[in-house]
């Protein structure tokens, strides 16, 4: 008696996420295959809302503590961000990440489609690349929700689940520390796979997919720790790189 395979364009979208972390090649063939946004983009907006949300205490604590190493910064702005530390609402950074996270997703899907359709020549419809970016975000996400529990048990939003964990005492003014910070096990884990996503849905090699990966990235990496950096220094704190 033989056992016949199940065909990819049958497996449901809930099998697709889990062979994201499983499988990835497999998850993307199957997703190519039945393409569907609606279940990533809603798993998408409740991890962002999560992570956003539930360390909010501790994210405000650490921007107070930045920010009260100011020396030009105004007395009442100070004073609002020791407020919002000790009694800020968190529905505003809960309902921040559920926004902000799908539209970077939405820009870096768009900049993906724009290098496999026009620079590789690969034709696949916009909302496929944007299906599968979401799918390899999961990963990164899950990780950011796991930083979130630590957050919590150990008070501090200076928690990391890479490198930035070897700089004891380290805070957002050391540009290394901030690098590393971004660049954990889960935001590699989740380059490798988008890699794998782009390969598939384009029809490219591995290599291009995981250029593509990788620029995408870079950009995200270099808009995050400069936006840190250029608003610690607006704001009057003193940078250094390490």
């Amino acid at each position: 008696m033989t056992t016949e395979a199940v065909p990819a364009s049958s497996r449901s979208i809930w099998a697709i996420v889990v062979d994201v972390f499983a499988a990835p090649t497999k998850a993307f063939e199957s997703f190519k295959q039945k393409p569907t946004i609606w279940v990533p983009l809603i798993l998408i907006i409740l991890l962002a809302a999560i992570s956003g949300g539930i360390p909010y205490k501790q994210n405000a604590q650490a921007q107070y503590d930045l920010l009260s190493q100011s020396t030009t910064l105004p007395p009442q702005l100070l004073e609002q961000a020791r407020q919002d530390a000790q009694s800020g609402s968190p529905w505003k950074a809960t309902i921040g990440g559920a926004i902000v996270f799908p539209i970077i997703s939405l820009i870096l899907a768009l900049v993906a489609w724009v290098f496999g359709s026009f620079i590789f020549g690969k034709k696949t419809p916009y909302l496929h690349v944007w299906g599968v970016t979401l799918l390899a975000d999961l990963i990164g996400l899950v990780g950011a929700v796991l930083r979130t529990l630590l957050i919590v048990a150990k008070d501090s939003a200076f928690v990391s689940l890479g490198p930035a964990a070897l700089m004891p005492g380290k805070d957002f003014t050391s540009i290394l520390y901030t690098f590393l910070y971004y660049t954990d096990i889960f935001t590699i884990w989740g380059v490798i796979v988008a890699g794998l996503a782009y390969a598939t849905i384009f029809g490219l090699s591995r290599a291009k997919g995981m250029t593509i990966s990788i620029i995408l990235w870079a950009l995200v990496i270099l808009f995050a720790v400069g936006a840190q950096v250029i608003g610690l220094s607006f704001a009057g704190v003193d940078v250094s790189f390490i």
